[in-house]
């Protein structure tokens, strides 16, 4: 997808370490991150706002989930992450990029770059 504009990924995870390393990660790639700590703040930002990519961890506190906003936002491109096996995830669609827990900078950039291509 090419675009003369940033990639705008709104980010949905718990962990304020592993949201703040993500974010800076893709931010240092080019890509407009907006980071949100949980999917009730997501749900919320998505109200009034659009991404290009959606990167949630499945499960976070409140009461939207990463799989709630996989499924309600399905029209994104949409990234899933976990320390869980993929298999615990029968609900993820083929059209849904899985991305399991530790991941590293390569490993999350290619994974943005399919969500995109």
């Amino acid at each position: 997808m090419a675009t003369d504009r940033p990639l705008v990924v709104l980010l949905v995870e718990d962990d304020d370490a592993i949201r703040e390393l993500t974010a800076m990660i893709l931010e240092d790639a080019g890509h407009e991150v907006h980071a949100m700590p949980d999917g009730d703040a997501a749900d919320r930002w998505l109200q009034a706002h659009r991404a290009d990519v959606l990167f949630t961890d499945v499960r976070m506190p409140g009461t939207v989930s990463g799989r709630d906003l996989a499924e309600r936002h399905a029209d994104m491109h949409v990234l899933v992450t976990s320390g869980e096996m993929r298999e615990q995830h029968a609900w993820l669609t083929d059209a849904m990029d899985y991305l399991p827990k530790p991941y590293d900078r390569k490993t999350l950039l290619a994974a943005v770059g399919r969500a995109i291509a």
